[in-house]
This record gives structure tokens, sequence and C-alpha cells, in this order.
């Protein structure tokens, strides 16, 4: 595995568990000050989720467009 795929797999990584903590502490957070509890949280949760999803798939996209073209000396961003 080259350095580049292991950057774009740790930022997949990063993505994913940040969407879900955000999610979750903001779920949190209005469970707490609106009294919702527990459902502020699951939506949080399942939105942070989505979001994670998203950002880690576009990283994808662009590292296969990028080997696709033949960059190799460039990482994404």
């Amino acid at each position: 595995m080259s350095q580049q795929q292991t950057g774009v797999a740790y930022r997949v990584l990063v993505d994913m568990i940040a969407g879900l903590l955000l999610g979750g502490f903001l779920g949190y957070w209005l469970d707490r000050w609106l009294g919702w509890a527990p459902w502020a949280l699951v939506i949080g949760l399942i939105l942070g989720f989505i979001g994670g999803v998203n950002n880690a798939w576009r990283a994808i996209r662009e590292y296969s467009a990028a080997a696709a073209r033949g960059d190799n000396d460039r990482r994404p961003p």
C-alpha cells in the first residue's frame, strides 16, 4: 500500500469518526436543552453518519480520479 493510499484511508476514518462525534454531540446537546431525549441524539447520530459517509465518498472519488489520470505525486485534498 502506498503512502497516498494510507493517507486516503486515514482521511476516510477521520471523516467517519468526526461526523459521528459531531452529530452525537449536537444531538446530546439538543436533548439536554430541549428535553427531547433520546430523539435528537438518534437523529444527530444518523445525520453525522450521513455527513461522514458523504465526505469519505468525496475523498475516495477524488483519489480515484487522480489515480485514473496518473497523478501519483499529487496528494488528495
